[in-house]
């Protein structure tokens, strides 16, 4: 288990890494308003991610549970295959064929013309449909508890399809030159991750595409697949409604600038998903072997650390959000345009970060009505909030309610998934514990923190040194503070 996990963080930090790397290298060869686009494409793909129709998850399940012989994998993995490369078929045909209408009707772009912008949809069409096929097999890994072998393969391809592509931008910065690299990219690492996974499950290098459908193996899975597929939607809107009415009701570059705090804000996310990852399998065989003293004790081992994790990364990028994000880009403008942004939408993915491991254990018992009853419901703020508050507010106003949202779903959620599966003192051990004292704690930290003065601030490697002091003092003295000792030698013994 430690070998998963650390994996999995070695894997999630090369995403961080990514973000810091190229990010600004998009935006110096590019220009801002290109990002702005790449920016709109990175809201198709997350709208599109509904088309996975839970089948990733469902194949990861299934690859984890006792109760599944190797044949009963087999032919699940064929099932879901063959279902997922109809699945691909048409998420490139949506985006390809609606790719003028999107162009001419939606955006208002000064730098490309409706046709320019048609042109590079078309284009990722094919990159937006192969990266969903990819993840089906890195869930397939998963599941598999291959995460050493899959977090390679999430590296490599992290490194051919966002850090090479620099250098094709280098000499030639158009972004069809961006969109073309990065598809070609995903499209080599989808068949070459098939094909390890195949490997594993057939015991040889294949490049089998043997497929079919059986109603008896559609029938075993559709009750949890049908029930993710509602999580995917619901998800979608919830996640991605945001960016549509920024993108609608005010400049591209809005976008951009928001698009920058979401993506600083989701290392939160990334902290938290290795850890999630790699006890989603271990999750699913306690419950299936009914095994839930064991599978709750395994919560209560990791979800304070998360928490404190969570919450000590989240005030670091709050009060020190103006000069990380001048530090990772260079542009004081860019700066001064973002920062007010991030302390909104970094609590927003805290919340969000706390849900992963109650989710985790709802996922493993093959529960997804609570979230689809949440996330429904929460459409009802959404959908009409995000739209009526960017209108009059701004992107500040979308993402007030994507953090209003996301804080009321957290409690609730946390709250009927410990009565229905964890079963400990909700009030105590998780609202006290995980919520409100590592809020408090790492909060007081980080502000006397940002109230010392520094010399030579305008430096930025300083500046990046400083705040990299802050974040382990921050997270040192609110695990020394909040977390047991015994809780701390568990996870150095933890397998």
């Amino acid at each position: 288990m430690k070998i998963n996990i650390l994996a999995n963080f070695i894997g999630r930090f090369w995403s961080i890494l990514s973000n810091f790397l190229f990010i600004p290298l998009y935006i110096h060869y590019l220009g801002f308003e290109s990002y702005s686009v790449i920016s709109f494409t990175l809201m198709i793909a997350g709208i599109m991610a509904v088309l996975d129709s839970g089948l990733t998850a469902t194949l990861s399940r299934e690859f984890a549970r006792k109760d599944n012989n190797k044949a009963d994998k087999i032919k699940i993995y064929k099932n879901l295959e063959t279902i997922y490369f109809l699945i691909v078929g048409v998420c490139i045909l949506t985006i390809f064929l609606s790719s003028s209408l999107i162009a001419n009707k939606w955006l208002t772009i000064k730098a490309y013309s409706p046709d320019q912008i048609s042109f590079f949809l078309k284009i990722i069409s094919f990159e937006i449909g192969f990266q969903l096929l990819f993840r089906f097999y890195m869930g397939g890994m998963l599941g598999l508890e291959k995460q050493v072998e899959g977090n390679i393969f999430q590296i490599g391809w992290g490194i051919f399809r966002n850090g090479l592509v620099v250098v094709a931008i280098i000499y030639f910065p158009t972004l069809d030159v961006f969109f073309t690299w990065q598809t070609i990219s995903t499209i080599v690492f989808t068949f070459f991750t098939k094909i390890f996974l195949d490997k594993i499950i057939f015991r040889k290098y294949t490049l089998n595409f043997n497929f079919k459908i059986e109603k008896e193996i559609i029938l075993k899975i559709w009750k949890f697949a049908s029930g993710m597929l509602l999580i995917a939607i619901v998800s979608a809107f919830n996640t991605q409604m945001d960016k549509l009415a920024i993108s609608k009701l005010l400049s591209i570059e809005n976008l951009g600038f928001y698009t920058l705090a979401v993506s600083l804000s989701q290392g939160l996310i990334i902290l938290v998903n290795p850890i999630a990852t790699a006890l989603l399998p271990r999750f699913t065989a306690h419950f299936s072997a009914n095994e839930n003293y064991e599978a709750k004790n395994l919560f209560v081992k990791t979800s304070v650390v998360v928490s404190v994790l969570v919450f000590s990364i989240m005030m670091v990028l709050s009060f020190f959000a103006k000069n990380l994000i001048w530090v990772w880009t260079g542009n004081l403008e860019l700066a001064t345009k973002t920062f007010m942004l991030v302390p909104i939408v970094a609590l927003a993915y805290t919340m969000f970060a706390l849900q992963l491991l109650p989710y985790n254990i709802a996922i493993a018992n093959g529960y997804t009505r609570l979230n689809n009853i949440l996330g429904i419901t929460s459409l009802l703020v959404t959908i009409p909030g995000y739209f009526l508050a960017t209108k009059y507010y701004g992107a500040i106003g979308a993402a007030a309610v994507f953090c209003f949202v996301q804080i009321i779903t957290t409690f609730i959620y946390l709250f009927f998934i410990n009565k229905k599966f964890i079963k400990i003192n909700i009030i105590k051990d998780i609202y006290w514990k995980q919520l409100i004292l590592p809020f408090v704690t790492a909060g007081v930290v980080a502000f006397l923190f940002s109230k010392i003065p520094i010399p030579a601030y305008n430096n930025r490697i300083f500046s990046l040194v400083w705040i990299g002091i802050v974040t382990f003092g921050t997270l040192a003295f609110t695990l020394a503070m909040l977390i047991p000792i015994r809780i701390i030698k568990g996870w150095v013994n933890f397998k």
